[in-house]
């Protein structure tokens, strides 16, 4: 192996290591969903589909589950409420 690409290899492995030990958001690399509840909750704050509101509405791009979003004042309120220490 040439010298010069071991140190880059060596880089490589522990910034690698470092990831897999970690993980996303500190539950590792294959965490279980959780609990349905959670799901929910990340569900709603996390709303895949269109907002009627914010663009021209279009009743089939959302699935029956999402039809009533949540409204302007409550996703304005997500985060503020969820992480005071912002000072939002």
């Amino acid at each position: 192996m040439p010298r010069n690409l071991k140190p880059l290899l060596m880089s490589v492995a522990f910034v690698f290591s470092i990831i897999c030990i970690a993980g996303c958001r500190g539950r590792g690399l294959w965490a279980p969903a959780g609990p349905l509840k959670e799901q929910q909750a990340n569900a709603i704050v996390h709303d895949p589909f269109p907002q009627g509101d914010i663009a021209p509405s279009d009743p089939s791009a959302r699935p029956p589950s999402y039809q009533q979003p949540l409204a302007e004042p409550v996703r304005n309120r997500l985060v503020p409420d969820a992480m005071p220490w912002l000072g939002r």
